[in-house]
């Protein structure tokens, strides 16, 4: 049987539907991860905390940023880990010493956020023991 017009034509309808579902999802999740204008440093740890609590699941209520970091560092990422450590202790200072931190990086935290892989992946990622 000859491959007719009306089968190519609904072949062609149906992926166009399907590629403008994937753009309309593509759409509603990049609004759902949008930054606000100028993050400050407390905007950046939310959004680190979001991005840990997708990549890690297992991660227990009230966490420490230690748990955290050996968790993220264990993953081999390309970052700049100074400068996320230093931020980190500024955190850290400001928010359970009351000190005001002065130039802390609030890009190398939305790196670190973005850099986190998704879902399961990371999951089954952390669970392998190394000898």
């Amino acid at each position: 049987m000859p491959f007719s017009d009306s089968l190519f034509l609904y072949l062609l309808i149906g992926s166009n539907v399907i590629v403008y579902i994937m753009l309309a999802i593509g759409i509603i999740k990049g609004r759902m991860d949008r930054l606000p204008k100028n993050p400050t440093v407390e905007d950046a740890f939310k959004i680190l905390e979001m991005s840990m609590a997708r990549s890690f699941p297992d991660l227990p209520p009230g966490f420490t940023w230690n748990e955290v970091m050996s968790k993220v560092k264990a993953l081999n990422l390309d970052l700049d880990w100074y400068e996320i450590q230093s931020t980190f202790k500024k955190y850290e200072d400001y928010r359970y010493g009351g000190i005001k931190y002065k130039n802390a990086n609030v890009d190398a935290i939305l790196r670190l956020a973005r850099a986190l892989p998704r879902g399961e992946k990371t999951a089954s990622i952390t669970q392998i023991k190394r000898p």
